[in-house]
Parts: structure tokens; sequence; C-alpha cells
């Protein structure tokens, strides 16, 4: 009997004002496992991630997370229950330094009520201590620490990539989702940022990628492909661009 899959959806359909974006998308990604899902501009990777998240909600179909419809659930919910993205435009808190940026990602962690914290218990002041610790790990981690006190708003649109993704990864997700990871990286960066997706997929970690990077998606063993809400082609890498069709829509030859 083959294990059920940490997220599966479900014939998921989406409309924008009578606008069919997401028609009858179904796919597993398995526990542990890297998928990644490819597409042209205006095919609705963004919208099928927002819907996973939490800030839409289909139209019709279901999302299950570890064989449970998400239905109404929360984006906090969601992220309470290990489910996390990031975002095609890094969203970071710009008046915060970037050791508090990732602080905040270690926060959902957190044990003390919010009375202990307001009172700064003994038991409130160490778990401060230990958010502090985790994210001074992550900074160290992403290769981030000679920045931690420097204000977010001051990074680099590659740092701030890096900086999302640290946040992201620090509060130990079960599924991360990277929305186009690689937006905003040098050659150097795009290497380092697939040698951390493998890292903390071998780690337990799994993964649902979002990338143009064709380089970067060969990290994923099973590739879906989106077109006009659809998909059309699944497999590896090598399978997705032998594919005819996907050639014609996606790859221009």
């Amino acid at each position: 009997m083959a294990a059920e899959p940490l997220l599966a959806l479900r014939e998921v359909g989406h409309a924008f004002g009578g606008l069919s974006v997401l028609r009858s998308v179904t796919f597993d990604v398995p526990e542990g496992g890297i998928v990644g899902l490819i597409g042209p501009n205006g095919s609705g990777k963004t919208t099928l991630f927002n819907i996973v998240s939490g800030y839409i909600r289909p139209n019709m179909g279901a999302v299950l997370y570890r064989g449970t419809p998400l239905g109404r659930d929360t984006i906090q919910q969601r992220g309470m229950a290990g489910l996390v993205r990031t975002f095609q435009t890094p969203q970071v808190f710009e008046q915060m330094t970037v050791l508090e940026n990732v602080m905040v990602g270690v926060t959902k962690l957190t044990r003390t009520s919010m009375l202990q914290d307001l009172l700064r218990t003994p038991a409130a002041r160490g778990q401060m201590r230990e958010i502090r610790e985790r994210a001074l790990a992550a900074c160290d981690r992403f290769q981030l620490a000679a920045l931690r006190d420097v204000p977010a708003a001051s990074l680099t649109a590659g740092q701030r990539r890096i900086l999302e993704i640290a946040r992201a990864v620090v509060g130990e997700p079960r599924l991360l989702l990277l929305d186009e990871p690689s937006s905003g990286l040098n050659a150097q960066e795009i290497e380092n940022l697939r040698d951390w997706i493998v890292r903390l997929n071998e780690g337990g970690m799994t993964v649902l990628l979002v990338s143009h990077d064709m380089g970067l998606m060969t990290v994923a063993p099973m590739v879906h492909t989106l077109y006009f809400g659809e998909i059309i082609a699944s497999g590896d890498m090598a399978a997705i661009q032998r594919d005819a069709r996907v050639r014609e829509v996606y790859l221009g030859v």
C-alpha cells in the first residue's frame, strides 16, 4: 500500500471574475520528497501556491495536508501545522534587523503564554534565549552572520531572498513551499540555494518548488508543467524537456 502523500491536490480549480486560472489540478507531494512546478507566466503557479498556503480558497476541488482537507484553515493554522512558504518577491520586515527577522520564524515554536512573556518570567526569558540562539545558528548556516545587526531595508535583492528562506527554515517546517527562490540571486547564490534545498530535504523536509531556473529545477525528481491552469506533463526534468508539448508552449521550440 502506497504511503499517504504529505500534500495532495485533488481537482483544484479557481477563477477570477469568470476567468479560469486553474482547472482540475491534481498531483501529490510525497513525504520527504522534492516536487517541482514549472510553467510560463500566467499559467497559474502563484495562484496555486496562494491556495495551498491559505491566501485564496479554491472555487472547486480540495487541498489535503497529511490526509486532512485544509478547508478553511487560516494561514497561521497552516504555518503552525508545519506548512510554510516564501514569496516570488521576498517579504521582509524592513525596519527590523536581519537577526530579528529570522527570530520571527522561530516564534511559532514558543511554549510560554502571552502573560508569561509580558511579565518576563524565567521561562519566558529562557525561551527568548533559545529563540535568539536558533536565529543566530540560522544566520551562520545561511551566511548572514556578518549582516545580522543590519536593518533588512538595506539588503540587496539577493540578500533579502536568502533572509526570507532562512526565516522560513528556522521554524522547522514539515513542508516548505519555495516560490521562485532563485529570483534575484547570482550564480554562486543559486548554487548555494541548491545545496541548501538538498541538505534540508536530506534532513527530512519536504519541498514544493516553483522556479524558472531549469538548472535549479533538476533538484526535483518529479516536476509538473502547468499551462493555462492545467497540468500538461509530469516527470523528471529530462523527460519534461523532451516532451513535445512542453517544448512548444514553454521552451518555445
